[in-house]
């Protein structure tokens, strides 16, 4: 499928419900406040970049977002529903999965266990991303099935994290610094795999340091900079305003 035509089959209907979506969000830790009112929304089938330089909010946003972080004010919404007081596994179960900073791999449990241990259907029944799918995806993690998470490289435990993710059924993909510290031909594969994961109508929240990929996989982009939103729009105006560029993401 073609740059132009992913864009367009993924690209939200008009009118179309949020599957998540902040109002006026604002936390932060201890007494700092980090998040300064932040209001987005994900659509069914919409990618979006959230960027920014490090430390304006973009990981506190994510964890706020799934109930990792409590909300000090304003909603959290999936589905329209109010979610901003319930638990974090309350909103995994409705179809939002996120593939963490720091990956998460279970070090003790292998490749297989780690990604059974995750397995469930989504909530019509249906199992999109099944285990023989999601060893197809990553050729390499079929490779070290029996290996346990913490022998693995750090490539590895980003496919097995991301494959993890996958076996829950999601409606929206979140992914914290998709490709930070891999090789180049693994960040390859990791985008490859962003794009066939969109292909499958799955939504996604893009959070990576390599603009350029980013904005090659997304419909829309957000700008934190200082725990607010200073910028959205699409990929094509953001390329079109180097100084908004060097301003905000210092490329």
């Amino acid at each position: 499928m073609s740059e132009a035509a992913l864009a367009a089959a993924s690209r939200p209907a008009s009118g179309s419900r949020p599957i998540l979506e902040a109002r006026d969000l604002r936390s932060g830790y201890g007494d700092a406040l980090i998040l300064r009112g932040v209001t987005i929304a994900v659509h069914p089938g919409e990618a979006i970049g959230l960027m920014g330089r490090n430390g304006m909010g973009k990981t506190t946003l994510i964890r706020t977002l799934m109930g990792q972080l409590p909300a000090w004010g304003g909603e959290v919404r999936v589905d329209g529903d109010d979610v901003t007081r319930a638990p974090t596994f309350r909103r995994a179960r409705r179809g939002i999965a996120v593939v963490p900073e720091g990956r998460g791999v279970f070090g003790s449990l292998t490749v297989i266990e780690n990604l059974k241990l995750a397995a469930r259907p989504a909530e019509d029944g249906a199992t999109p991303w099944p285990l023989d799918r999601v060893l197809s995806i990553f050729p390499r993690l079929s490779q070290r099935a029996t290996n346990r998470g913490d022998q693995l490289s750090g490539g590895e435990q980003q496919m097995l994290s991301i494959g993890r993710a996958l076996m829950t059924s999601p409606r929206l993909l979140i992914l914290d610094e998709a490709t930070e510290g891999l090789a180049p031909l693994i960040r390859d594969e990791i985008w490859r795999t962003i794009r066939t994961v969109r292909e499958a109508g799955v939504a996604t929240i893009v959070v990576d340091k390599t603009v350029s990929a980013v904005l090659a996989v997304v419909d829309r982009v957000e700008i934190l900079v200082k725990g607010g939103i200073v910028w959205n729009g699409t990929p094509e105006a953001l390329r079109a305003d180097p100084d908004l560029m060097h301003r905000h993401l210092g490329v």
